[in-house]
C-alpha cells in the first residue's frame, strides 16, 4: 500500500475516532455532580445531564431564559474544546457564568482548573464510573426537606400556600429524573428563588472541626490621612475581640471621619456587628424585632413597639445564646448598648446591591437614628433570622426561624434599605470622600 494512503488512512481513522466516559467529579467549594465526556474528531464536549436545566424550569422558560441572560445550554455544566492528547482547554459554562478553564485526562482520573475571576484557581477532580445512577434517594431528600421546613419556618401560613404545595409537587416529580447533588442544589434554588422570603437555601454541610479559627480578612482598617479612615468590612463572621481590636485603632488615632465600606458584604452574624453599633452610637437604640412562627400562629400580622414586652431582650452575647433568645415566647429583640467610648465624628456608611443581611439592621438602625450618612446603592433585601440543619450526608438546609421587623414597623426582607444619597456602587467612596472637608480642603 502507498505509504501517503495509509498516512490518510490513519489520520482519517484518527479524526472519526469516538469515546464516551462518565466521571463522578469532587467539588471542593460545592456540591459533587456526574460529568460526561465525549471525544471525537479532536475536539471533547463535557456535560452533566443532558436537558436538566430544561427538565427543571421547563422548555418554555429555558427558552425565554436563553434571550435574555447569559444562559446557554439546557445542562447545568458544558464546556467544548480542542483536545491535544489529553489536555485540553477552554470556556466552562455553568448557568449563568463562564470560566476560563484547563483540563487533563489522566489514566482513570480527570482533572480541571478552573480560572476564576478574581484569578485564583479552582480544582475539580473527577474518577471515572461506570454507571450513572443516583448518589442519593432524593425523593426522601425533598421529603425531609418540606418536614424540616414546615415544622420550623416562621411563616407557618405560608406552608399553608399553593405556591408551597406547587414547589412540593415540582421538587417530587423532579426528583425521580435528578442524579447527583448539584442538580438538586439548582432545582431547589430555582425555585424558592420566588418564595415571599430569603434565607432558605441548601449547601454543602461546612466540616466542623471544633476549633475557633480567627477570621483575620473579614475586615481591615485604611487610613486615608490623619483625619479619615476606611473601615472595609467584607463580611460579619470574625469575633467580638477581631472588631475591638480595629475599634481601639480607630479610637486610638482620634479620626474625626469614619467610612464603613459595606459593599458587598452578604452579611453573616451579631458578633462582630454589635461592637461596631455600639461605638457609634451615644444612646441606647432598639435595633428591630425578631418574631418566630408562634407570633405569627397566634396575631397573623407584624408586631408593633408596643408589644416589646412581650419578646424577649437580647443585648448580645454568642449565637447559640441568641438562638435561644428568639426561640423564647414569640422571639426577640436587639436592644443595643453604647459603649463607654464612642466615635465622636461623622460617619458614612457605603452600600451596593449586594449589601445583605446582618448589614441591613445596622444601615438602616443608623440611618434611621442619625448616626450615620448612607451613600450608594439601595441594600439587597435579605434580612432574617435562620439556621442550619443537617439533612444527611453533606447537605445542609437553611431556614428562615425568625422573620426582623424595625422599630419604626418595616420589614427589610425583599425590600432592602434606601440610601441618603442613591448613586453607582463605584462612585459611593469617591463621594463620600467629596463630602468630608478639613478646613478648606475637600477631598478628590
Amino acid at each position: 500500500m502507498n505509504k501517503h494512503i495509509l498516512i490518510l488512512i490513519l489520520i482519517f481513522a484518527y479524526n472519526n475516532t469516538f469515546s464516551q466516559e462518565n466521571w463522578l467529579v469532587n467539588n471542593p467549594n460545592g456540591f459533587d455532580f456526574y460529568l460526561t465526556t465525549k471525544i471525537k474528531n479532536g475536539k471533547i464536549t463535557g456535560m452533566t445531564r443532558e436537558n436538566a436545566l430544561k427538565d427543571i424550569v421547563g422548555g418554555f422558560k429555558f427558552s425565554l431564559a436563553k434571550i435574555a441572560t447569559s444562559v446557554k445550554y439546557p445542562e447545568i455544566v458544558h464546556f467544548e474544546a480542542h483536545i491535544n492528547e489529553n489536555s485540553f482547554k477552554g470556556k466552562y459554562q455553568m448557568i449563568f457564568g463562564q470560566l476560563d478553564f484547563n483540563g487533563i485526562i489522566k489514566n482513570d482520573s480527570l482533572i480541571i482548573t478552573l480560572i476564576n475571576k478574581d484569578s485564583t484557581i479552582s480544582k475539580l477532580i473527577g474518577a471515572k464510573i461506570t454507571d450513572l445512577k443516583p448518589i442519593r434517594n432524593y425523593k426522601k431528600t425533598f421529603n425531609t426537606i418540606f418536614e424540616l421546613t414546615e415544622n420550623n419556618i416562621y411563616n407557618q401560613k405560608f406552608i399553608q400556600s399553593k405556591e408551597w404545595f406547587k414547589f412540593k409537587k415540582r421538587m417530587l416529580k423532579i426528583s425521580q429524573k435528578i442524579n447527583d447533588d448539584l442538580e438538586l442544589q439548582i432545582a431547589f434554588s430555582a425555585i424558592v428563588r420566588d418564595f415571599p422570603f430569603s434565607h432558605y437555601y441548601l449547601y454543602q454541610t461546612k466540616i466542623n472541626d471544633k476549633i475557633t479559627k480567627t477570621n483575620n480578612r473579614f475586615a481591615e482598617l485604611r487610613e486615608k490621612d490623619k483625619q479619615t479612615c476606611i473601615l472595609k468590612i467584607r463580611n460579619f463572621s470574625g469575633t467580638k475581640l477581631e472588631m475591638d481590636s480595629l475599634i481601639s485603632i480607630i479610637d486610638n488615632k482620634k479620626y474625626q471621619n469614619l467610612i464603613v465600606d459595606l459593599r458587598d458584604n452578604p452579611g453573616g452574624n451579631h458578633v462582630s456587628a454589635f461592637p461596631l453599633v455600639e461605638y457609634i452610637i451615644d444612646k441606647p437604640i432598639i435595633a428591630g424585632v425578631f418574631p418566630n412562627k408562634n407570633w405569627y400562629q397566634k396575631f397573623e400580622r407584624l408586631p408593633n413597639k408596643e408589644e416589646y414586652s412581650k419578646f424577649s431582650e437580647f443585648t448580645g452575647g454568642s449565637l447559640n445564646e441568641w438562638f435561644n433568645s428568639a426561640n423564647q415566647n414569640y422571639g426577640s429583640y436587639f436592644k443595643v448598648l453604647p459603649s463607654k467610648k464612642h466615635f465622636k465624628g461623622k460617619v458614612y456608611i457605603l452600600t451596593n446591591k449586594r449589601t445583605a443581611s446582618t448589614c441591613e439592621p445596622i444601615v438602616y438602625g443608623l440611618k434611621y437614628n442619625n448616626y450615620a450618612t448612607i451613600i450608594g446603592e439601595h441594600t439587597a433585601g435579605a434580612m432574617l433570622s435562620s439556621n442550619e440543619f443537617t439533612i444527611e450526608n453533606k447537605l445542609t438546609l437553611r431556614i428562615p426561624l425568625n422573620d426582623y421587623v424595625t422599630y419604626s414597623g418595616d420589614r427589610i426582607d425583599k425590600k432592602g434599605v434606601e440610601p441618603n444619597i442613591e448613586i453607582e456602587s463605584e462612585k459611593s467612596l469617591t463621594h463620600a470622600l467629596s463630602l468630608i472637608t478639613i478646613g478648606n480642603t475637600v477631598y478628590n
